[in-house]
């Protein structure tokens, strides 16, 4: 299997760079991929690494004599249907197509790009910016080789989930894609009680990222289920099970995180349906 981005020497297009794809552009080059290769069509893309040369429109960039083995879409899912039908006449059966974008289905990128060689659906998330984060892909077309790329390519922004179909993709998108923010924003609400109960809100916040950040370890370290651990602090009568019995009532931690994914999942599915149209 492919080690690394020095494997990588294709050359790619990002059409769109928006804070996900720019996100990833950000730790490609750091992690080793020649920006020489990269291009982007964006007409205002956020900061790009140095070597990385931008285009204002797809018509820019066909003008220059450049092409690419691997395109990488990043709009906007709702941009999808103008972007397919001006983006495909410059493509052909060598390039591989990827698409972070959210509840555009496999079947629904066959059907804009037909002429290209293979389809290939990533669920990256912002974590992935430094290395830490988890993407699940799931691809049509590809081959050993290919394959082999896909994983360099993704093996530097985090874990890797590969999916058999992308029939579980807008679930993926709320849970992991998605997820940082609704975690980010549990540590915020854990840090505004800490803050009611006593705390500046700066001493709050630096408790509550290194409690979050520590129990996230302590579980990535082990193989333990969470329930396992939980019962190592916990001890009966005492403070940490005082406060795991507000949590547990009436199973209503669970029921409202189900209310959030369902929720996003959801828009997933109603961005499928407008990049559609």
């Amino acid at each position: 299997m492919a080690s690394g981005l020095d494997t990588f020497t294709g050359g790619l297009l990002l059409v769109g760079c928006g804070n996900m794809a720019g996100a990833m552009l950000a730790r490609w080059v750091a992690a080793g991929m020649n920006p020489a290769r990269v291009h982007v069509v964006d007409p205002a893309p956020a900061p790009l690494p140095a070597g990385v040369t931008r285009h204002d429109s797809i018509s820019a960039w066909a003008s220059s004599g450049a092409r690419a083995q691997w395109v990488l879409l990043g709009v906007k899912p709702q941009q999808l249907g103008d972007i397919a039908a001006e983006l495909a006449v410059h493509l052909g059966p060598d390039t591989r197509l990827l698409s972070i974008l959210a509840g555009v289905p496999l079947a629904d990128l066959a059907e804009r790009f037909p002429m290209v060689r293979a389809h290939v659906r990533i669920l990256p998330n912002l974590p992935a910016r430094i290395g830490a984060g988890i993407t699940a892909v799931a691809a049509t077309g590809t081959d050993a080789a290919d394959d082999d790329l896909i994983a360099a390519l993704l093996t530097p922004l985090g874990s890797v989930m590969r999916l058999t179909d992308d029939s579980q993709m807008d679930l993926v998108t709320a849970f992991t894609g998605s997820g940082p923010a609704f975690i980010l924003r549990l540590i915020e609400a854990y840090a505004g009680a800490g803050e009611r109960l006593g705390f500046t809100a700066e001493e709050a916040l630096a408790l509550a990222s290194a409690t979050f950040g520590g129990a996230s370890a302590w579980l990535a370290s082990g193989g333990e289920a969470p329930a396992t651990l939980v019962a190592q602090v916990a001890s009966k009568g005492g403070t940490t099970q005082a406060g795991l019995d507000v949590l547990d009532a009436d199973g209503r931690l669970v029921a409202l995180m189900t209310e959030v994914l369902r929720a996003a999942r959801d828009r997933g599915r109603e961005l499928a349906d407008i990049a559609r149209g």
